[in-house]
């Protein structure tokens, strides 16, 4: 395999809306999800599945905690080319066939980063009382519950309407509770994961 070869896949949600689920669940299909990643101190998902490089970049943008730009475009820009270039290449080396990246940040950097490469787009949904029962589990500001995720979901939808990118909606719960959804979405992303691999995702997600 060839680092041409291997595709993007963005997942794209608010913080809180189950998408470490989806992302551990591609990354135990076979993907390559860009490690070393962020680790939590929440038992339940330990590892937050975003890679350390890319949240660094992401937060040097926009200030997570009131969602505003701090950056400019252009520096993330050539981050960006140069990162998931190399991330493309691991991927390749490993014989995965996607790169998929997961941070509720990237909503923000969506024309940058379609900029420097073709993606396919999984937005990630989740009601915004659950989403903000696990803000307050975890005890984080408002932009980390309902509040950050109408802003987030909103510059989602208006970038995905705007620009006729192609997409998949995939609903948290329906995700966990039908194999169905899961099988949908790995048909959609061009992904054909071997019997031993499914099992294993299928595994984790329990």
């Amino acid at each position: 395999m060839q680092a041409d070869d291997v595709k993007v896949i963005l997942i794209l949600s608010s913080w809180s809306s189950g998408s470490t689920s989806v992302a551990g669940f591609l990354d135990k299909c076979g993907c390559w999800t860009c490690p070393p990643h962020l680790r939590t101190v929440d038992d339940r998902t330990p590892n937050a599945y975003e890679p350390q490089a890319y949240r660094k970049a992401l937060l040097q943008m926009i200030d997570e905690n009131t969602l505003k730009p701090v950056g400019q475009a252009d520096a993330f820009v050539r981050f960006f080319a140069d990162w998931v270039a190399e991330e493309k290449r691991k991927a390749a080396r490993a014989g995965a066939p996607a790169v998929v990246l997961k941070h509720p940040l990237q909503a923000f950097l969506l024309p940058a980063i379609r900029q420097v490469t073709p993606v396919d787009a999984v937005v990630v949904s989740r009601p915004f009382a659950a989403i903000e029962a696990t803000r307050a589990r975890r005890n984080w500001g408002a932009a980390f519950g309902e509040a950050g995720a109408n802003v987030i979901y909103g510059t989602i939808y208006n970038h995905l309407h705007e620009s006729g990118t192609p997409y998949i909606a995939v609903p948290y719960d329906a995700f966990r509770a039908d194999p169905a959804v899961r099988t949908r979405l790995l048909a959609y992303l061009g992904l054909s994961p071997g019997a031993e691999a499914v099992l294993a995702a299928e595994a984790w997600l329990r």
